[in-house]
């Protein structure tokens, strides 16, 4: 809350920079926190803008591969209003990203898909040696699909990734550092799926809840991101400045 003026997020639904926030602790309610074999809280090592950030970790301890370190959001201002149009904008700072073919996700919209018996994720992150990804997921069937980019994922240095899922049209659109990245733009069906519970349709969802942060589905070396500056809204935001 309590953007510059000259920072676009001024006039979207949700708003943040961190700042009024206690350091080494999550950001607070209305924000959601999600966490398995990682963690989440606000720093002051870096920051995009002003003197504090949200950090993100996984761990490598304990067993298993999947790890999570997410803030979310659901509800008011931002639900039902952003229900057809998912816009968001974020700064991220990424230490090193995986190697090899460890899947990755980064941003997350969600909902019951109309007239389905199942949920829906639309996500972006990345996968194959730290390449940009659309991913879809579902809850209540199966599919997993992808869409693979030639675009890497910047790394140690502040970049703003920009978003748009599109209810209306079963499309989603994204943006690094203001350009548009072409591959990936996805509408209705991916390159291909592990599973195949949708037949290859990317039917999306009535959005309810929105996260972003670190997650991971392979094993793979501690993971360590700072964003800043998130805005989400039903129309598109902008970088900040």
């Amino acid at each position: 809350q309590g953007a510059d003026a000259a920072d676009p997020c001024a006039s979207a639904l949700v708003c943040e920079r961190f700042e009024t926030f206690s350091a080494g602790q999550p950001p607070p309610a209305p924000w959601l926190t999600r966490e398995n074999g990682g963690t989440v809280a606000v720093d002051t090592t870096r920051a995009y803008s002003g003197s504090k950030s949200v950090k993100f970790t996984t761990n490598t301890a304990g067993s298993g591969s999947f790890r999570r370190a997410l803030i979310g959001y659901e509800g008011a201002p931002l639900f039902p209003a952003a229900a057809d149009h998912l816009y968001g904008r974020m700064m991220i700072w990424l230490e090193a990203a995986p190697t090899g073919s460890v899947h990755w996700t980064n941003v997350q919209g969600e909902g019951d898909v109309p007239n389905q018996s199942f949920r829906a994720l639309i996500r972006y992150g990345g996968q194959h040696d730290g390449k940009l990804m659309a991913n879809y997921e579902t809850q209540g069937v199966g599919s997993d699909c992808w869409k693979h980019s030639q675009t890497t994922i910047p790394e140690k240095r502040w970049a703003c990734f920009e978003w748009h899922f599109d209810a209306t049209k079963d499309q989603m659109s994204f943006w690094l550092d203001g350009g548009a990245i072409a591959d990936l733009t996805v509408t209705a069906k991916g390159s291909g799926c592990i599973s195949n519970g949708t037949n290859g349709n990317w039917y999306f969802p009535t959005f309810d809840r929105v996260y972003v942060g670190w997650e991971h589905y392979q094993q793979t070396s501690q993971r360590t991101m700072w964003i800043d500056d998130v805005a989400f809204s039903n129309q598109r935001i902008g970088c900040p400045p």
